[in-house]
């Protein structure tokens, strides 16, 4: 089904050594790197596509894999002309429900997306879940896991996979209590943090393992799977930086520091978090989400460089003017800078004029 990853990313040497660059210089927080991300519509509209109701997910995983993957292919092959820093990977697409069903309970699945429901109607409820690696849903994540590299590994595509950070896991199997255990019951609420750590350093584990099982031999097969983690912090833009600082940091760190880098993800209504995600040990790279009716990142520069102290940026904007006016002040961080485009040939015709200019 898919050809060789080169095939896909003509320039695939410079991108990953422009990548490879990119990261080395945020660990050590030094600036001066700026990449381009263009976005058309075939980049993300399998989302759209993908019916989630529909697959049986006993014994029709096969079923999944195959098609998500021919959609995955078929977004490949349309930007394969762009020459940007985007990277082909594979990844299940399952919506949210299967970030924190690995632990225990069900997936409520929707077309395009899924949910899970809160577990632990007592906080120290965690201590009486089933041992981690027997829910339902973590042998069934594995198993589709596999059958897409099955598909795909030939090609040595990269294989990715993101995680809950502590906290956004623990707010998923506690629910909107978690608010009330920062007060009523902190050091209940460490102990479920700490749990959490440990469940995704466990979990990603094996998801790694399988992934190393497959893409060893593959030049850049475990870019993304192999002493690097990826983390949302979304529960987090809901609290201060003083209880991020004294719940969520020991423990997301504690995830970061048994895999060695750590690739980030927050949110624009909550820019006083910058300075405290990378603040962590080795964090090399944050996507700074923009959420409606929030402070957009790019007007924000001068402020997320001196915050971000050297961590990567992904943050996006609006026009590729913006990139333009703002191209000197970029280069004093790092950034990798995403625009939505009409279609590939803008795509395209973007990605050439930024590099002529950066």
């Amino acid at each position: 089904m898919f050809k060789e990853l080169s095939w896909y990313k003509p320039d695939l040497e410079k991108t990953v050594a422009m990548l490879e660059k990119l990261y080395r210089d945020a660990l050590d927080r030094k600036g001066g790197n700026v990449t381009f991300r263009a976005l058309p519509p075939t980049d993300v509209d399998f989302y759209d596509k993908l019916d989630l109701e529909k697959y049986n997910f006993e014994d029709g995983i096969k079923e999944y894999a195959v098609e998500l993957c021919a959609m995955l292919e078929n977004s490949f092959r349309a930007r394969r002309i762009v020459d940007d820093n985007m990277l082909p990977t594979i990844s299940p697409a399952l919506g949210i429900g299967d970030y924190s069903a690995f632990v225990g309970g069900e997936i409520d699945f929707r077309k395009n997306t899924s949910w899970s429901r809160p577990i632990l109607k007592e906080i120290g409820d965690w201590k009486r879940l089933p041992p981690l690696g027997t829910a339902k849903w973590y042998k069934k994540f594995l198993q589709i896991c596999e059958e897409m590299l099955k598909i795909s590994a030939e090609s040595g595509i990269p294989f990715m996979r993101g995680f809950f950070s502590p906290l956004d896991l623990a707010h998923a199997l506690r629910g909107e209590a978690i608010y009330y255990d920062f007060y009523d019951d902190p050091d209940a609420l460490h102990e479920l943090l700490d749990f959490c750590a440990d469940a995704t350093i466990k979990f990603a584990g094996d998801i790694y393992d399988l992934a190393e099982k497959y893409l060893k031999d593959a030049p850049y097969g475990l870019f993304y799977a192999k002493d690097v983690i990826n983390m949302s912090e979304d529960i987090a833009c809901m609290i201060s930086g003083e209880l991020y600082n004294e719940f969520c940091r020991p423990h997301t760190q504690k995830v970061i520091d048994h895999f060695g880098v750590g690739h980030m993800h927050s949110h624009s209504r909550a820019m006083y978090l910058v300075k405290e995600i990378c603040g962590l040990n080795n964090v090399a790279n944050l996507w700074l989400a923009t959420d409606p009716n929030a402070p957009r990142p790019i007007d924000h520069l001068d402020s997320l460089i001196e915050d971000a102290a050297g961590v990567c940026l992904a943050i996006d904007c609006e026009d590729f003017s913006e990139i333009e006016n703002n191209i000197d002040k970029l280069k004093k961080g790092n950034f990798s800078i995403a625009l939505p485009v009409g279609d590939v040939e803008e795509a395209a015709r973007l990605a050439e004029k930024f590099n002529r200019i950066v």
